[in-house]
């Protein structure tokens, strides 16, 4: 076995040749690899190394002896010590392209797709990368309110976020006045002490505040005092919340919330359709962008009007109920009940009348839902970052299924089951990269896949 002859502390110059979703680029040095944080390919940098393992080093920038020629200065103050971002220190377009690569090395490297490159188009991104997301969930200790370090537990006090709603400057300074003037005290993750442990603040497009104060411990006497101090600092709030989190560690929310004051939800817009979201509800956090990425599902689906489409990870409905109104059918299938619930209200909400949504394990109510509703013409799967089990894959090649439109948010995820439909007779006939979180490492892919044999 070869012997890695870097030494930590050492400096070396090299090229960054790459760039990894985790923000970090990629150099070689003595034909082994060289990770460095915020290295942007095209760079000839100075660094030092500050980890050795057998077969690869990790070093740090002590200076940028060539930028490169997609180097740009960075906006936020917070870049390379707060953990959010990724790739602040690049242009747009060079983000844009590197996502496009993250696709294409996935699928033809793990996926087995030989034309990979042909078949993954242009990442669609955004003519303004900022102040995109409608949801942040800050960290609360005695330093004050923020996010995590990179690779910490470590709170890093910020006063805005750039990828944040301009709004979350007040809530921020609010959650600062909350422990500085004694109402609740910061939460300590080491000792599991003191009562506020994080904000979640979610923003709609038409500019209603929904703000949940997550804490350990709950005192119902704290209440109206807390309703007096934060309604007026936060303009256009409509629902205040309370989360009783109990458990030590970092999990955010607890299970138990409570409406404190307002309305216990409040209505985000997509497109033409209206959506509930409750504290607890997953909405994508990119309004914009994830039109876009629908109607790329939709464009991929090429729905006439007559097909019955099975959704098997439909969450709260909204893919669904975005592709109904060109559907003859749409069937949700989801585990989690309240989230089948929210499905059920927004199609209500939006008089969909075509779709309906099952609660349970796709692999448990498929054959159910084929002797009611019909077999699927084409399958819809959005699943997790871990993607979708061999058994679900199976049983949609067991039924047949003629098409699967796939949405991942993990190229190599995604690659892997590519990989798993191609062995069964599916081939991949296109996939569009989306840049639905700007500025970080991030993409999420729609992918069409076809059954050939």
């Amino acid at each position: 076995m070869q012997t890695n002859p870097l030494a930590v502390g050492e400096h070396l110059t090299l090229t960054i040749m790459d760039f990894t979703q985790k923000g970090q680029g990629i150099g070689r040095v003595h034909g082994l690899t060289i990770f460095v944080d915020d290295g942007v390919p095209g760079d000839t940098v100075r660094v030092a190394i500050t980890a050795v393992k057998p077969r690869y080093g990790v070093g740090r920038i002590i200076a940028i002896e060539t930028p490169s020629p997609d180097r740009i200065t960075p906006d936020c103050p917070y870049f390379g010590e707060c953990g959010g971002c990724q790739t602040q220190q690049m242009t747009y377009g060079a983000e844009l392209r590197l996502k496009r690569k993250f696709v294409v090395d996935a699928l033809s490297r793990i996926g087995g797709v030989a034309d990979a490159e042909d078949r993954v188009a242009e990442t669609l991104g955004m003519e303004n990368p900022c102040r995109y997301r409608n949801k942040a969930q800050f960290k609360v200790d005695a330093s004050g309110v923020g996010f995590y370090k990179r690779q910490s537990h470590g709170l890093i006090p910020i006063a805005d976020c750039l990828n944040q709603q301009v709004s979350c400057r007040a809530v921020i300074a609010a959650g600062e006045a909350l422990v500085s003037e004694g109402i609740l005290t910061p939460y300590n993750e080491a000792r599991h002490r003191g009562e506020l442990r994080g904000i979640v603040q979610r923003t709609s497009t038409q500019g209603d505040e929904m703000l949940t104060l997550v804490v350990s411990t709950w005192d119902e006497a704290k209440a109206q005092g807390i309703i007096d101090f934060l309604v007026p600092r936060i303009p256009g709030l409509k629902s205040l919340n309370v989360n009783i989190n109990a458990r030590p560690g970092n999990t955010i929310l607890g299970k138990e919330t409570r409406c404190l004051w307002g309305e216990p939800r409040i209505e985000e817009t997509l497109g033409h359709l209206a959506f509930s979201i409750s504290p607890r509800s997953f909405f994508q956090v990119n309004t914009q962008q994830t039109l876009v990425l629908y109607q790329e599902v939709l464009k991929a689906a090429a729905l006439s009007g007559h097909e019955v489409v099975y959704d098997l990870f439909c969450g709260t409905g909204t893919i669904g109920i975005f592709l109904a109104a060109q559907a003859r059918l749409v069937v949700g299938i989801e585990v989690i009940a309240d989230a089948v619930v929210d499905a059920r209200e927004n199609a209500a909400r939006n008089g969909v009348d075509n779709a309906v949504f099952y609660c349970g394990k796709a692999e448990a109510l498929v054959a159910q839902c084929i002797a009611s509703e019909g077999p699927p013409d084409l399958v819809v799967l959005d699943p997790p970052r871990k993607g979708v089990d061999a058994h679900i894959i199976e049983l949609i090649h067991h039924h047949r299924v003629p098409r699967v439109v796939y949405v991942s948010c993990n190229p190599a995820t995604l690659a892997r089951d590519v990989k798993a439909f191609g062995a069964l007779g599916y081939a991949l006939k296109g996939a569009r990269p989306v840049d639905v979180f700007c500025r970080t490492g991030h993409v999420e892919t729609v992918v069409l896949m076809s059954k050939v044999r």
